[in-house]
């Protein structure tokens, strides 16, 4: 960016000193942008700012302080005549670089008027923060920059220069040059070129300057001034006038006062002098006398008076050579004389003061003394009246100015015009020289201007090289100023681009799955492959190879002791295996997964078949249910709602009344109550009694003595009595606090008793389990001596003050043969008797009171008193 120095010294200002605040201005600047901070006068070219062939250039001055400066410009159009006007100029407070916005924006192009070659200077003042000259592009040009008609470049010029002067006690030197400017765009005003400068602080000659209240009023003043060809002299005084108010002619001082008479009677002579002051560089004598004299002191001497005798000489000159004493005489100023001294002549009457109208010829003498002559009589200076017959003429006089109208608008810019009357001139005389009619511009008020949008910029270029990328363009906001509406609509737009594909270097894909083994034992080989996908638009191949090869069944091949022989066995017919491995053979038709059979090695070292598994194989209908279940829980954990859970309960009870067909169906039906209590936990489906019913019932016909051996089979890899009694807690915690309208639940079945009460905290009362007197009671639970007692001092929270809304949750269950069926992880000696389990939810602070327990054992059909207690917990 360039900054502007002292372009040209043609004005010479007085030191300022002021602090100078640079406000946060970022208008996109670049190399082409020019930026003038801190000086007061200065002068630039087009051609040094808007360079031929550039970018779109922009020069912008920065007012110090609008309250205490104003900004004026003179601008010398171009010569030649453009075919777009492509320099903008306008002021602004400030630039947002956000929106990219203007703040109180103002156009001048209808004041310059640059492609308006009527007039060849145009002039301008601003009050505001910043003025900016921009180079844009004409809307519907396709090539940059604008040609102009013209072929020389120096038509295409234009300069311009700027003036900042203080708004109270401008400097003289800057007045001198703002009057003059005033002056000049005062004369060439009219009404379709008002002049651009409305008021100034100075003091111009003609009342032409005033403050701005008056300006608005329309008054004018005079004022007493010194004003010469545009320029304001200091220090001056205006040209002296005698009593017909006519100015002497040249620059001659004031008389100075009269010297002493001569005589003190009979007639003496006074005399007085002044001097000649010459205009600067002409080299011109004053024309007129330097000397005159007056009679004084007429009264008449008495007889023995003496005649005091004064040598004297009145000197005059004119504008013409001293030396030419020819054409002295010419104008009646006679040579020296030489000759008689006591001689007195009178030299020749002078020319006619005037060539017109009433004038006035003088002559003059002069007194030559010496010892032997008498003394000098009589005036040294006549005068008469010449008149001549020629009538003078008068010419065309110009009266005051008329006040300046009223501005043309309320608001914004108008104009204001002021007029004068010629008197005409008479008998030849020359008519008024200067404009009859002045206009200038006017602003007494300011309109609101709603903002509006510049054009937009070049679309940039593409953000990528190949692909899909994009392109942005931008334009600026003018305005809103004064309250005017924003500018609708962004100031950024973006589209998509595509210059060309990129290249695409190939990429492997994942590998592929590991082939079979070469052979089964003694050490093979493996392969897997992978594909290359691409390479595309030129990019690079794949790197690296295309096959992966690893080993495989190195392990010792068996000898044919160690390898269990074909067998067949309940229809299936179970190949040879190899010690270690197991063998998989489809379930049946009415169930899916596999039969597995492993063969083992036994103390000899001779392979043998162990009994085939079917914890692989689930039945169809469990298998069903199964995924049905899955599918609510799905939905559910979506956060959808749904029905039809209640009706996969009821199924699952009446399939598992009959029985499993193999351990894989325990599994299933464990997995489907897990993904039911999970489903009971949200909003999908709110469990009533039913429901919980059908869930007690299904757990009893699990633990039912037909699938005894099924469950030894399943523990295998499945679930023990700890993830049973797990189910059963998690269970009783959903059906007590998320079921609407709970109240206290007591199931039944042939394998079990389940109670779940719901009690407050502060009004819990003790719990007797199971309830002999309940109706439906099983023979098993209602004729033993089986009892718990949990007491209610058990159900707190610790707290000193509990909420009304605490509650608590206890769930008991007495299991009548799940110690024969499940094994149980911290005891093992537990055969045949029954099992209880509490839960409390949530869990008390403290067992200030331990639970009572009543519990009969029978262990081989004799009654034991010993009680054996333990926690499945973790």
């Amino acid at each position: 960016m360039r900054s502007i120095g002292s372009s040209l010294n043609l004005l010479l200002v007085s030191p300022l000193y002021f602090v100078w605040t640079v406000v946060a201005l970022d208008l996109a600047q670049t190399p082409c942008t020019t930026l003038v901070q801190g000086k007061f006068f200065g002068y630039f070219s087009s051609f040094a700012v808007f360079p031929l062939n550039s970018s779109l250039c922009s020069w912008i001055i920065q007012n110090p302080d609008p309250r205490r400066y104003t900004l004026y410009m003179k601008i010398l159009k171009p010569t030649g005549v453009c075919d777009h006007q492509h320099i903008r100029t306008y002021q602004f407070d400030s630039f947002l670089e956000s929106t990219r916005t203007y703040l109180g924006m103002e156009s001048f192009d209808d004041v310059l008027k640059l492609c308006d070659g009527s007039t060849r200077y145009a002039f301008l003042q601003s009050n505001k923060q910043f003025l900016q000259m921009k180079q844009t592009a004409p809307p519907g040009v396709e090539s940059w920059p604008v040609r102009w008609k013209p072929a020389k470049a120096q038509e295409r010029d234009f300069s311009v220069e700027y003036l900042v002067v203080g708004n109270r006690n401008p400097s003289k030197a800057a007045c001198q040059m703002l009057c003059k400017w005033l002056d000049a765009c005062l004369a060439i005003s009219s009404s379709s070129h008002p002049c651009g400068i409305m008021q100034t602080p100075c003091s111009c000659s003609g009342g032409e300057v005033l403050d701005q209240a008056s300006e608005i009023l329309g008054f004018t003043r005079k004022k007493e001034d010194c004003y010469k060809d545009g320029i304001y002299l200091e220090n001056c005084m205006s040209s002296p006038k005698d009593s017909s108010g006519v100015e002497f002619l040249g620059g001659w001082n004031s008389w100075s006062a009269w010297g002493d008479c001569t005589k003190d009677c009979g007639g003496g002579l006074q005399t007085r002098m002044r001097t000649c002051k010459p205009l600067p560089n002409e080299g011109l004598v004053c024309e007129g006398v330097l000397e005159e004299g007056r009679l004084c002191n007429r009264k008449a001497c008495n007889t023995n008076g003496r005649y005091n005798s004064r040598s004297q000489s009145l000197r005059s000159t004119d504008n013409r050579k001293r030396e030419d004493t020819d054409e002295l005489q010419h104008y009646g100023y006679p040579a020296p004389q030489i000759g008689d001294p006591a001689a007195e002549e009178w030299s020749p009457w002078s020319v006619c003061s005037t060539t017109c109208g009433e004038g006035w010829q003088t002559r003059t003498r002069f007194c030559v003394s010496s010892s032997y002559s008498t003394q000098c009589s009589g005036p040294l200076r006549e005068q008469r009246q010449c008149n001549n017959s020629a009538v003078c003429p008068v010419h065309g006089t110009w009266d005051e100015w008329s006040p300046w109208s009223l501005c043309s608008s309320t608001c914004g810019r108008g104009y204001r015009d002021r007029t004068r009357t010629c008197k005409p001139p008479q008998f030849g005389g020359n008519p008024c020289e200067g404009p009859e009619k002045q206009t200038k511009f006017c602003n007494i008020a300011l309109c609101p201007v709603d903002g509006n949008w510049n054009e937009w910029s070049s679309w940039s270029s593409c953000s990528a090289s190949c692909s899909n990328g994009t392109q942005q363009r931008t334009r600026e906001c003018n305005g809103p100023s004064y309250g005017g509406a924003e500018c609708q609509g962004h100031w950024v737009e973006t589209r998509d681009c595509f210059l060309r594909q990129c290249p695409v270097d190939g990429k492997w894909q994942a590998w592929g799955v590991w082939g079979s083994c070469t052979t089964t034992c003694g050490g093979g080989t493996q392969r897997r492959d992978r594909v290359c996908y691409g390479p595309f638009f030129g990019g690079e191949t794949c790197q690296g190879p295309k096959e992966e090869y690893k080993q495989c069944n190195d392990r010792k091949c068996p000898e044919p002791h160690e390898i269990c022989d074909e067998e067949s066995l309940a229809s299936v017919v179970w190949k040879e295996t190899p010690a270690g491995d197991a063998a998989a053979v489809r379930c049946p038709r009415n169930a899916t997964g596999l039969i597995l059979r492993r063969c083992i090695l036994d103390e000899e070292g001779i392979a043998y078949w162990e009994p085939p598994t079917y914890i692989k194989c689930v039945s169809i209908d469990y298998r069903n249910i199964q995924m049905m279940t899955r599918e609510h829980l799905s939905k559910a954990q979506r956060g959808l709602m749904g029905d039809g859970l209640s009706e996969v309960l009821q199924n699952l009870v009446e399939i598992s009344q009959d029985g499993t067909s193999y351990s894989g169906d325990l599994l299933s039906t464990m997995d489907v109550l897990r993904n039911v209590t999970e489903i009971f936990r949200r909003a999908y489906h709110s469990p009533n009694s039913g429901d919980v019913q059908n869930f007690v019932q299904i757990i009893s016909n699990l633990l039912s003595e037909e699938n005894r051996e099924k469950w030894e089979e399943a523990q295998l890899i499945g679930p023990n009595a700890k993830e049973l009694f797990r189910l059963v807690e998690d269970f009783i915690d959903v059906i007590g606090f998320r079921m609407k309208d709970f109240r206290d639940s007591y199931q039944v079945t042939d394998n079990l008793v389940l109670g779940i009460h719901k009690l407050p905290a502060n009004a819990a009362t003790d719990i007797t389990f199971p309830m002999k007197g309940w109706r439906g009671m099983v023979d098993w639970a209602k004729n033993s001596e089986d009892k718990v007692t949990v007491s209610k001092s058990i159900l707190s929270s610790g707290l000193s003050e509990t909420d009304d809304s605490s509650v608590f949750v206890v769930g008991t269950v007495l299991y009548r043969n799940v110690g024969n069926i499940l094994s149980l992880q911290r005891n093992s000696t537990v055969l045949n008797s029954k099992v209880i389990s509490v839960t409390v939810k949530p869990f008390p602070r403290s067992l200030l009171t331990p639970l009572e327990i009543e519990f009969s054992h029978l262990y081989n059909g004799t009654t034991n008193q010993t009680c054996i207690l333990w926690d499945e917990n973790d």
